[in-house]
């Protein structure tokens, strides 16, 4: 099972480095060749391994071919040549929180229905609303998150730079599946048309308003764009000084809402719902104590990761933990190895695009890194020499992907992390 969920997962990565997609007619056509081979015909000697090894070159075709058929159909959804620069009106949602800053507001906007006739457009986009000239330092506040809006807006299709190790934005976009990009026209006039009230727009105006009354108590405070990260995922008010010492650190991971702070809370909800579960006898006939610690832990990942506007970090931490609880929940005790590996294919499955994220393959790694600490030692030594043996580990393990990804590996970052934690 391992090699197999390996196999699919190295497909998905091999469709992602292609420099164009295959045609949609051939993304199926190698699974399918292959899989009658597969029939049985002997389980014994070199028939049975040459069975395993066609099984797993089914499974990387499989991987290779979903993620192909995910790439067709987000490129689909494509901003048409002949409506680029063209000024076109919009009803939707704005999605998230918005960006604000001397220039103008930056918000993603999810599209309800074009009122220009004849337009097609994507159903995502991301635009800019330039600032009056007299903004002054900061954009006024003229929207919010999940608020419903009418715009004249100008739209092209993403385009990004191609230098080689810079920050690949048009691929980010894709990822993020915004298919299209432009900015607000003042002539055509913005009409604000209410909220809108669907479940995951509820909780961005929930996230928008904690943001607003994190900045009315804290005021200037220096640390208050950290609070705000923190809490609603918003990395925008960090102090650039403040992200210059967590580059030096190493420690720039613990401003982004991801597996290590979702599973922190979780574990602590969890563990408190422990407590007092046992501690209730009708509650324990009811449902088992380490069950509801299990579920009232899954429930609070997924509040935090809505939260925290449920960004794809957030997402893979949140499927690896649910096959995590679900393998506990039927008690049964797979290999961690094995748990890792459906994590990692639950995330593929979702998002296919998850490979080119330097978060993943750190995300992965750090967990694979623990396991291994921890393999055959558990109860064996002390809580601090668990937690050394797990921290160097963990430090070993990703400092080449560090040196490979960001060409750059912080020397104090063991005990910064360690502190920081």
């Amino acid at each position: 099972m391992r090699s197999r969920l390996v196999a699919f997962a190295a497909g998905v990565w091999l469709l992602q480095q292609q420099p164009e997609l295959p045609g949609r007619q051939w993304l199926w056509l190698l699974p399918l060749v292959l899989t009658p081979l597969l029939l049985p015909a002997g389980r014994g000697g070199m028939q049975g391994y040459a069975r395993q090894f066609l099984l797993i070159l089914v499974c990387a075709a499989l991987g290779f071919a979903w993620a192909g058929t995910r790439a067709q159909l987000r490129m689909a959804d494509a901003l048409p040549p002949a409506w680029e620069g063209v000024d076109l009106q919009v009803v939707g949602v704005v999605a998230g929180l918005p960006d604000r800053d001397a220039h103008g507001e930056r918000f993603d906007f999810r599209v309800e229905k074009l009122l220009t006739p004849g337009a097609t457009a994507p159903a995502n986009l991301r635009l800019s609303w330039p600032a009056p000239e007299w903004a002054g330092k900061r954009a006024p506040r003229r929207l919010a998150a999940g608020e419903r809006w009418q715009f004249s807006v100008r739209l092209k299709r993403p385009h990004g730079t191609a230098n080689p190790d810079g920050f690949d934005y048009e691929a980010w976009l894709l990822q993020q599946n915004i298919r299209a990009t432009g900015y607000v026209r003042e002539k055509g006039g913005a009409v604000r048309l209410g909220e809108s009230g669907r479940p995951l727009d509820l909780v961005q105006r929930l996230r928008e308003a904690m943001r607003q009354r994190i900045a009315q108590a804290l005021g200037g405070h220096p640390q208050a764009g950290v609070i705000t990260a923190l809490a609603v995922g918003d990395q925008n008010a960090v102090p650039h000084g403040n992200w210059r010492v967590y580059n030096r650190t190493g420690t720039s991971h613990l401003m982004s809402i991801s597996g290590l702070h979702i599973t922190l809370f979780a574990t602590l909800i969890g563990g408190l719902a422990y407590a007092l579960w046992r501690r209730a006898p009708a509650l324990v006939l009811r449902l088992p104590a380490r069950r509801a610690a299990l579920l009232l832990g899954w429930l609070a990942a997924l509040a935090y990761a809505l939260l925290a506007g449920f960004q794809i970090p957030a997402q893979r931490t949140l499927f690896m933990l649910s096959v995590l609880v679900l393998g506990f929940w039927l008690q049964r005790q797979p290999r961690p190895a094995s748990l890792l590996l459906l994590a990692l294919a639950a995330v593929l499955l979702f998002d296919p695009w998850a490979v080119l994220a330097p978060g993943f393959w750190l995300s992965f790694g750090a967990l694979a890194a623990m396991m291994w600490a921890v393999q055959g030692v558990l109860g064996a030594e002390g809580r601090v020499s668990a937690w050394l043996r797990t921290q160097a580990a963990v430090t070993i393990v990703l400092a080449p992907a560090l040196l490979l990804l960001f060409h750059q590996l912080s020397l104090v970052s063991p005990l910064a992390n360690a502190l920081a934690i």
